[in-house]
């Protein structure tokens, strides 16, 4: 295990070792102690574009087209810098059939989020798209609940009752109901 692992941190060539390439000694430890840096300081997002230049330039940064690219205003709360005001498209809404790059998030490769995408997945907050409206559904709903109430009011007071025929109550204070004695014949 040693001599494999002294080969490899020469960098021996791989017609050497038998391999296809040349097998490079990799690290992955932090920037200090001499390994990669991080990656997200790619996608961070920079100042307010305030020219025509800087925004051509932040749209090409996040694949927009400049007709496309709108960034937040910039006296908003949301302190986003360059990045993208994208209309909100929850994932329960995106077509389910359409070749995704990711599947389980229906999205494409390379495709800016929303900024609020992590609060509008299928798992959580889906808004309703229905095919009626808010009042429609009020419409309908108080028009089922007077309609069985209606029909409950005219069953109870306006039509007959039908009920079980029973016998007469047989209490102990109304006298004996029964006897022992033979039956006359």
């Amino acid at each position: 295990m040693a001599s494999v692992m002294r080969i490899v941190s020469r960098g021996m060539c791989a017609q050497q070792l038998g391999c296809f390439g040349p097998v490079r000694h990799l690290q992955t430890g932090p920037a200090r102690l001499g390994g990669p840096l991080p990656w997200n300081y790619l996608w961070k997002p920079g100042p307010y574009p305030e020219n025509e230049d800087q925004r051509l330039a932040a749209a090409k940064k996040y694949g927009l087209i400049p007709e496309d690219y709108k960034p937040y205003p910039k006296d908003s709360d949301r302190m986003t810098g360059d990045y993208p005001d994208l209309p909100l498209v929850p994932e329960g809404h995106r077509n389910a059939m359409y070749e995704w790059d990711y599947p389980q998030y229906r999205r494409d490769y390379g495709e800016p989020l929303h900024e609020d995408f992590d609060m509008y997945r299928e798992t959580r907050y889906t808004p309703f798209r229905g095919r009626w409206t808010e009042g429609e559904m009020w419409r309908v709903f108080l028009g089922i609940l007077a309609f069985m109430s209606g029909t409950w009011y005219i069953a109870e007071y306006y039509l007959p009752h039908y009920q079980r025929p029973v016998l007469e109550l047989q209490r102990i204070t109304d006298g004996p109901h029964y006897t022992f004695e033979p039956a006359d014949e």
